[in-house]
Parts: C-alpha cells; structure tokens; sequence
C-alpha cells in the first residue's frame, strides 16, 4: 500500500528553535504516513505571498507561530469557535472553501492539564502574555471553568482586549489584564511569552507548593521556569506536551487520518522526543 503523502509546515519568526520538524518526523513513523515538513521564515510583509507559493508547492496546510498568529486569522475563510473567539489560528487547511482555521494551541493545552491531572474548575490562574498563545491559554481555562484568569502583559492595551473578549464568551470566569510585574497567589500559572525560548529567564511567577506552572516554551533541558515549579513543590508542564499535542491536532486537520490513536500517538511523541533531547 502506497504511504499517505502529506506536505505541511510552519511559518513565523524566528524558527531556529523549533522543533516542530523532529515531532512531525516522529509523527511520520508513528503513523506510516510520508510527512514532509518545512520550516519558513518570513515577516508580515511577505506573509500573503508565501502563503501562496506554499500553496502552488502542494502543501496540504501549515502551522502558524510568533508574530503571525493574528494575521492569518484576517485572512481565514472559515474559523473554529475557539479561532474567532481569540482571533487568533495556528493551524490552516487549504480547504475547498478557501482557507480553514484551527486554534489546536487552545485544545492541545486543556489536554496537556488534564492528562496531567490539573482541573481549572473553579481555581485561579494567571496568564504571562498578551499574544495569540496567551488568548488561547485564556479560552482553555475559560472552557474549563476557571474562577479567574488574569493576564500580565507589557502590552496593556492586547492584554485589555483579549481579557474583555474572553469575558463575553466565558460569563462565568472573571477576566483581569494588569502590567507585567511578580504576580500574586495563584493555582495556575501560564508563560505564554518567548520567555525561556528565545530569550533568558522566566516570568515573574511565585509558584507555591501544589501549585500548576505550565510553560508554553520549551527548551532543551528544560525552561528556567519548569525548573522553579518544581524546586518549590509545584506540579511542571513543559512545552514539549502542548506543542507535540497541537501537532497532532494539526496533522489530523491536514491528513484526515484516524483520530482513535491520538492518544497513544501523543505518549509515544513526547516519550520519543524526550529522549532525543536527552541525547543531545
């Protein structure tokens, strides 16, 4: 039987510490399927061209990452409720009805705290950032029944309109934007900034014992900020799990193929790529 041919990628910038092209390798011998995935930088004023030339390339989607997010979302034809809640998308198909948005940022991150056994139902949580991840950060908790979901951000005026959005959508969850400064008590704390990735260091979060700090970063050996949750007794998500859970959820966007093994899919991703990282 001939494999399945998939063409994908992302696009934004800076890509040099993705790691999206080793997950969707994983991906690859996981599935059977033959993915072919790229990497392509590109700025704001380029970005409709390149959209178009990866098109005509044959692929049959791409991810969206820093600073983009917000800009592809204008030029979707059809949305997900979480995509036009946020106005935000990282995953697009070249659909027949044009281009077709996905926030698997806001999924993959609801799962990654379930599976980790984190229920936001009723409980606090604050939200370093004001950009696309962040807004999805907010529409996970928000779906989830968060009492309270504060963003701190450099951006005031983002964080002011992301929190007013998600409050229309989410009633029952107390949406707050304040400056990026050290945050008080919490039980859930967000780093949706390059923090960590791209730049030194950690958001200024106090986590305490029992504590969830789920880090949308990641870095080889682990972020600054896992790394605090955890020297004070707090439970530590990595960006690994939520990337490599939204990788599979662009994958089945892309392809169609079955989602009954996605599960298992996503174990076995985060297993492989953690021991590649090691090995490093």
């Amino acid at each position: 039987m001939q494999r399945k041919q998939i063409k994908a990628g992302l696009l934004g910038f800076p890509l040099s510490k993705s790691l999206s092209p080793e997950i969707f390798r994983i991906f690859s011998g996981l599935t059977g399927a033959d993915i072919n995935y790229e990497l392509r930088e590109c700025g704001e004023v380029e970005l409709a061209s390149v959209i178009q030339a990866v098109k005509g390339e044959g692929w049959a989607g791409f991810n969206v990452t820093i600073p983009h997010k917000r800009s592809v979302f204008k030029m979707l034809d059809q949305a997900d409720p979480a995509s036009r809640d946020i106005e935000a998308v990282n995953a697009v198909r070249f659909g027949r009805g044009g281009l077709e948005g996905l926030n698997t940022d806001a999924a993959a991150i609801r799962n990654a705290l379930e599976e980790n056994g984190i229920d936001p139902a009723g409980k606090s949580s604050v939200i370093f950032g004001s950009g696309g991840s962040a807004g999805a950060a907010g529409w996970a908790l928000g779906r989830s029944r968060a009492a309270a979901v504060a963003f701190r951000a450099r951006n005031a005026a983002a964080a002011q309109e992301i929190s007013a959005s998600l409050a229309r959508v989410f009633p029952g969850t107390i949406f707050t934007a304040a400056p990026f400064a050290a945050a008080g008590p919490a039980d859930i704390f967000v780093n949706a900034t390059p923090i960590g990735m791209y730049q030194p260091g950690m958001p200024p979060a106090k986590p305490k014992p029992g504590d969830a700090c789920l880090d949308l970063a990641y870095a080889r050996g682990g972020t600054e900020f896992v790394k605090a949750a955890a020297a004070a007794g707090a439970k530590g998500i990595d960006g690994l799990e939520v990337l490599v859970r939204q990788a599979s959820l662009s994958l089945k966007l892309w392809s169609g193929l079955p989602a009954g093994d996605i599960v298992e899919f996503n174990r076995e991703a985060i297993r492989l790529l953690r021991e590649k990282l090691q090995g490093e």
